[in-house]
């Protein structure tokens, strides 16, 4: 199956899970996500802001202000395409941006990738190894090949999948599952 159906695919399946099981889920991967040394270690976290049926990141976000680490969320850069780690305040402070995303306004202070301790990453599906299927704009694979930092993705284990990566793509570390961690380093 070519990347373009199956992205539409895990859409409609993820779509399906209803909103109290993914509340559960969400919450057994903040969980998971605590008995990752680095994340517990990490004071600058790149972390993507939820919307719709993805993983929820906002318990992410409100762990790491109440313990004192810097959050940073991507905003979008059209040209040349890139994620700009930007610094998150508050939610009051976020604007509508690409794609329907908040993102905090122009002007927000902002770091280069290879400053940040760790960075989290969505996904439709991520294979065992890390691979993951996105949205399809390369956004996090550039942002993953430039970095050396610990890279964790959040998924669901329903939607670990067997696919082939392409050579561009960039696998994380490691990934937080209600079911717990899983490692490849």
């Amino acid at each position: 199956m070519a990347k373009r159906q199956l992205r539409q695919q895990l859409m409609e399946e993820r779509a399906q899970v209803p909103a109290a099981t993914r509340a559960v889920w969400d919450a057994e991967i903040r969980s998971s996500l605590k008995d990752l040394p680095a994340f517990a270690a990490a004071q600058r976290v790149l972390v993507y802001l939820s919307i719709n049926w993805e993983v929820d990141t906002w318990g992410i976000v409100d762990e790491l202000q109440k313990r004192g680490s810097e959050v940073y969320v991507p905003v979008v850069q059209k040209n040349p395409r890139a994620l700009i780690p930007t610094l998150f305040t508050s939610r009051e402070n976020l604007v509508p941006a690409s794609f329907g995303i908040l993102e905090p306004p122009l002007g927000t202070p902002t770091v280069a990738p290879r400053e940040l301790d760790l960075v989290i990453v969505p996904g439709l599906a991520f294979t065992k190894e890390g691979y993951r299927i996105g949205y399809g704009g390369g956004f996090y694979d550039r942002l993953l090949a430039e970095i050396t930092v610990p890279t964790v993705g959040l998924v669901y284990t329903a939607f670990l999948r067997s696919f082939q990566p392409d050579p561009w793509d960039r696998p994380v570390d490691f990934l937080a599952t209600e079911r717990g961690l899983i490692g490849r380093k």
